[in-house]
């Protein structure tokens, strides 16, 4: 087995063995074992094996198209101190998470309507699939539950370097008033940014700024009630 070629693969399964040696199915499993057993790959799931610890580059290499969001994706990008050990993967279909080393790996199924805005990066010697800055904002408005606490959101809205029009944009296309009032609020907040005459979001409806948080203060522009 040439191991230099091996370790060229993030994710390693049977088609990888049979790629590199030209071999058949029985062979490939009888490899892959072998390999394991001598310790020169990890399992990580089922029929899913690497030679890396790197579990931003695992994560993100075992199931395609992906992207990386949420709480995860903020760390990554610096935009919190708080460290994470488990990494947030969105998908197109369901995964089932998984436990590697000391990390879990979570699997968000979002539909096409929302799987969108993410940028390939390099990373060590490789490429990943992360959110873009301003579909982080998004994601993370849309499932705050993934974000630790709703400060997370607050410090991405801080952090991070969006493009106006581009968040309109997307925000449009997913067309969602409460989501738009939300963002929109939290943006002008933080952000000294006013989207409202870009993009309509008004209905008959006052929506809280946190889904978990009870706000008594009501700001009338955006509809919203908060206590922030």
């Amino acid at each position: 087995m040439n191991y230099k070629e091996l370790n060229k693969h993030p994710i390693i399964t049977k088609t990888t063995i049979k790629k590199i040696l030209g071999c058949k199915d029985d062979y490939a499993y009888t490899v892959l074992n072998r390999l394991l057993k001598r310790k020169k790959i990890k399992k990580i799931t089922k029929g899913k094996y690497t030679t890396k610890d790197d579990i931003y580059l695992i994560a993100a290499n075992l199931y395609s198209p992906n992207y990386l969001s949420y709480w995860s994706c903020s760390y990554y990008k610096g935009y919190t101190e708080q460290i994470v050990n488990t990494i947030q993967v969105v998908t197109t279909m369901p995964h089932k998470n998984i436990s590697f080393q000391n990390y879990k790996i979570e699997f968000h199924k979002h539909g096409k309507k929302m799987f969108f805005g993410y940028e390939k990066i390099k990373y060590n010697n490789d490429f990943i699939f992360i959110a873009e800055d301003e579909k982080l904002i998004i994601d993370a408005v849309s499932c705050e539950e993934l974000m630790g606490n709703f400060d997370e959101i607050i410090k991405i809205i801080i952090n991070s370097k969006i493009s106006k029009d581009k968040l309109i944009n997307y925000l449009k296309k997913i067309n969602n008033a409460s989501l738009t009032k939300r963002v929109g609020f939290l943006l002008e907040k933080y952000k000294n940014m006013d989207i409202s005459s870009k993009i309509n979001y008004k209905d008959r409806n006052y929506v809280q700024v946190s889904k978990y948080l009870t706000g008594k203060k009501i700001n009338k522009k955006w509809m919203i009630k908060h206590d922030i």
